[in-house]
């Protein structure tokens, strides 16, 4: 289903994300020093093995975080692109909010909690 938001609605959840995602960038930088910590600490094979396993899922959060970016930053274009094309009551015009990020955002937030609840028990028992 179709929902229309207005624009400034729509840039104020654009930024809301942006800054939920550059707190997620920070956290798995944290999360990469401690998995360091732990790699240095540690010699046993099944530790290095989950080491190993936290880096790719790492990388793939950090994909998905740049990802999520790029596609706030086009919609956020269109939105740019409107409001030069017609700035005239621009507040309280709406346009079609991108339900496939909105839903991307909502999906991404949990499994990011997920992972980070896992590293930071598997931290704990090995630092």
């Amino acid at each position: 289903m179709d929902t229309q938001k207005y624009i400034t609605d729509l840039h104020q959840d654009h930024q809301e994300w942006d800054q939920k995602l550059a707190f997620y960038e920070d956290e798995l930088k944290i999360m990469t020093n401690r998995l360091s910590e732990v790699s240095a600490k540690n010699t046993d094979t099944d530790v290095k093995i989950k080491v190993e396993q936290f880096q790719n899922r790492f990388v793939i959060q950090k994909n998905e975080i740049d990802h999520l970016k790029h596609s706030i930053n086009i919609a956020e274009d269109q939105i740019i692109a409107n409001i030069k094309e017609n700035p005239v009551a621009y507040t309280h015009r709406k346009l079609e909010d991108d339900a496939e990020l909105r839903d991307k955002m909502q999906i991404f937030e949990p499994i990011f909690a997920s992972l980070k609840e896992d590293f930071t028990q598997f931290a704990a028992e090995n630092l």
